[in-house]
């Protein structure tokens, strides 16, 4: 009997210690937290080394290696067998890898710990970083084909009767203009993003469409830079102001009606009309034309 008992406490006992030890590296493994932030290429392809972070609060070790492609998990290398592999919290690892492993862009690379973490990553976001987006958006900015504009610098501004701008009056922020208004210009600013320069003409215009009453849109047409031709020229990736000012096409005259603000209280869209040429690299000129609407609404206000 007394045999029996202490046969039976020992197996309580060592079964107590089991529980206590399974909890303990639970409670660890809880703790581990590791990430692949890397990896280096040997000749562009091969495998060379891999970098795993530390994220978690505990130390680990790290102990096997693999590569999954497809369906297919191998096994690679337990590197601890021959280099340190102790990791502390907040702290990076390069960990060479055996000679001759294949990069395959398509496959995942796999780090585990001692404690059974694991994480995970395609090869080709860990040498060629995640994709760029296409366009992140700005929302004051916005280009469509070889033009991009600018709408936090957008503005308008009185004119006298001949179209000159009234000296007496500085540019203001263009989203709300003042109902009856009188002789006024439109300012904006783009930027040539084509790998062309462009020439404009005097019959791109600033259109101004009520939502209410689209039959009763106002246009504004160019003032020209280059008062010979009455084209303005956009060279590239430089940004440049346009202004509107005329009722009708700009004459070489110089007998040209500017435009007026008539419409009531209400809410406007703005589409851009451009017409001109694109000035090609081998010398030629090919004919440029293009519809903008300019994302945004402007209001007549009271």
């Amino acid at each position: 009997m007394f045999s029996i008992l202490i046969g039976i406490f020992l197996a309580f006992f060592d079964y107590n210690f089991v529980v206590l030890e399974q909890m303990k590296i639970e409670d660890e493994r809880s703790q581990e937290r590791i990430v692949l932030s890397g990896l280096e290429l040997d000749n562009q392809t091969c495998l060379y080394n891999v970098t795993v972070k530390n994220t978690g609060t505990i130390e680990v070790r790290v102990r096997a290696i693999y590569v999954a492609d497809g369906t297919t998990t191998a096994f690679i290398c337990d590197p601890s067998a021959y280099m340190d592999t102790y990791i502390p919290p907040d702290r990076s690892l390069n960990i060479s890898l055996p000679s001759g492993v294949p990069f395959k862009p398509e496959a995942k690379i796999i780090a585990a710990t001692e404690r059974g973490v694991k994480t995970k990553e395609y090869e080709a976001l860990l040498v060629y970083g995640p994709p760029k987006p296409v366009w992140e958006y700005d929302p004051t900015k916005l280009y469509i084909g070889p033009l991009m504009l600018q709408f936090d610098a957008f503005w308008y501004r009185k004119t006298l009767g001949d179209g000159t701008l009234d000296p007496n009056e500085p540019w203001n922020p263009g989203w709300s203009i003042p109902k009856g208004f009188g002789y006024c210009a439109w300012n904006i600013t783009v930027m040539n993003i084509d790998d062309r320069n462009i020439t404009i003409n005097r019959f791109s215009t600033f259109n101004v469409v009520p939502n209410d009453s689209p039959s009763t849109e106002l246009p504004w047409y160019l003032e020209p830079t280059n008062q010979t031709d009455l084209t303005q020229f956009l060279p590239v990736n430089q940004t440049r102001n346009i202004i509107y000012i005329w009722a009708d096409p700009k004459e070489a005259s110089g007998d040209s009606r500017p435009q007026k603000m008539t419409l009531p209280e209400c809410t406007c869209m703005v589409f851009l009309t451009f017409f001109g040429v694109f000035h090609e690299h081998d010398g030629t000129t090919t004919t440029y034309a293009q519809t903008i609407p300019f994302e945004a609404a402007i209001t007549v206000v009271g």
